[in-house]
C-alpha cells in the first residue's frame, strides 16, 4: 500500500499571489498540471481517492478519477487553512506575514487549530489507506501537505 499525497494544481489566486478563496478553480495551467498528473498516476494501482472539498482540489481529484475510474471521497478535514477575512486579499496588500507562528486571522483558524485538524485528517488518510486494497491518493493543499503531526 502506498499513499500518494497530492497538492492541487495552480489556481489564478496562486498565480496572482492572492489569499485563496474556497471556490477558486484551477487556472488553465492548473488543469493541464492535473491532467499530466493523472496520466502519470494512471497505472499506479490507485483504488481510493480522498480529496478536500475546495474547488481546486476537487478539480485535481476529478482528473485522477477520470483516468482511474475510482470515485472521489471528499472530506473537509483536508481543506487548506482558513485565513478568514484575509481570503481574496493580495499578499502584497497585507502589509504583514500571515504565516507568522503567532498570527491568528480574523474569523479564521489559528495555527494550533489548523494543525489539530490536519492531525485528524492524517488519521483519516491512514485509516482509508489501511482499508484500501491498492493505493490511496489524497488530494489536498500546500499547508496541509507541509503540516507535521502534533505541531
Amino acid at each position: 500500500m502506498a499513499i500518494f499525497l497530492i497538492r492541487h494544481g495552480e489556481t489564478l489566486g496562486n498565480a496572482s499571489r492572492t489569499v485563496q478563496l474556497p471556490d477558486n478553480p484551477l487556472s488553465p495551467r492548473g488543469l493541464a498540471q492535473a491532467e499530466r498528473l493523472a496520466k502519470r498516476l494512471e497505472r499506479e494501482g490507485i483504488t481510493a481517492i480522498l480529496a478536500s472539498d475546495f474547488a481546486r482540489a476537487v478539480q485535481t481529484a476529478e482528473q485522477l478519477a477520470r483516468v482511474t475510474g475510482v470515485a472521489v471521497r471528499h472530506d473537509p478535514l483536508l481543506r487548506e487553512r482558513n485565513f478568514g477575512d484575509l481570503r481574496g486579499t493580495a499578499y502584497a496588500d497585507l502589509g504583514f506575514d500571515m504565516f507568522e507562528p503567532d498570527y491568528a486571522p480574523p474569523n479564521g483558524e489559528t495555527w494550533e487549530i489548523f494543525h489539530a485538524r490536519v492531525d485528524r485528517a492524517w488519521a483519516l488518510v491512514r485509516a482509508a489507506a489501511t482499508a484500501t486494497p491498492g493505493h490511496l491518493a489524497a488530494v489536498t493543499h500546500g499547508l496541509v501537505c507541509r503540516s507535521r503531526p502534533g505541531t
